[in-house]
């Protein structure tokens, strides 16, 4: 019970100046400008537009995606023959593996048809 006291005097000491100074007479009235309605704008908000404007983005998203996947498979080619016209002596039977391996894996990283 003794110890309720402690926190019991800790508790109004540490309260009586905070309720002492805070009933200044020195208050200040902000007023906005603004109306306290909110206004919302519902043609920043229909749904049938941010979905058409979702779906562009989507669309442009794509299509960086495969532009990005046809120059690396670009470079890749150019790439694999540059290399292959450093050894000219394996010649012809490589290149034609190389070409199955590429075309192989350009079917693998092409996404399914809608």
């Amino acid at each position: 019970m003794h110890i309720h006291g402690h926190i019991l005097y800790i508790l109004l000491s540490s309260l009586f100046p905070l309720l002492l100074f805070s009933c200044g007479s020195e208050r200040v009235n902000i007023e906005f400008r603004t109306s306290r309605q909110i206004y919302v704008d519902d043609t920043k908000t229909d749904p049938d537009k941010l979905n058409k404007e979702l779906e562009y983005d989507i669309r442009e998203a794509e299509k960086k995606r495969l532009q990005k996947q046809r120059s690396a498979e670009e470079a890749a080619k150019a790439k694999a023959e540059a290399e292959r016209k450093a050894r000219p002596d394996q010649g012809e039977p490589e290149q034609t593996n190389e070409e199955e391996t590429m075309l192989l894996q350009e079917t693998e990283q092409q996404p399914p048809q809608q």
